[in-house]
């Protein structure tokens, strides 16, 4: 694409991390329903389930203009979505969420777990003397 003939692109526009992209607004552009609900969260690249939004803002009653990052290959993109694809999104960010928030519990409760069996074997042992507070 020659993006320096193109009266619908702005070449080098920076992003917050230093990254430079190519913006580029279509003529009477419509949204983007081409991507279904359930797909808002995979990456268009890599196909990674991790995609998250970076930014986000209204573009009307029922569509959102938002910008999707995939950690697993550093894709970006933008586009208009319907409500619904948004609304799936969020749904899959707080199922992540949650599920992440499970793994932390569980991995703090095996820590404290093997610090507790380590404070009660050197307990037994003699090896905690009042010096050590």
């Amino acid at each position: 694409m020659d993006t320096e003939n193109d009266p619908h692109t702005q070449p080098s526009q920076p992003l917050p991390g230093g990254e430079q992209i190519d913006v580029v607004y279509g003529v009477g552009a419509q949204p983007d329903t081409s991507c279904t609900p359930e797909h808002l969260h995979v990456c268009f690249h890599c196909s990674g389930e991790l995609v998250y939004p970076l930014d986000w803002s209204e573009e009307g009653p029922r569509h959102w203009r938002v910008v999707l990052r995939c950690p697993e290959c550093e894709s970006r993109r933008e586009g208009v979505f319907e409500q619904a694809a948004v609304e799936h999104l969020d749904d899959e960010l707080d199922r992540g969420s949650s599920a992440l928030l499970g793994d932390l519990r569980r991995m703090t409760h095996a820590n404290m777990s093997e610090e507790v069996e380590f404070f009660v074997r050197a307990l037994e042992a003699d090896l905690i003397t009042p010096g050590d507070f």
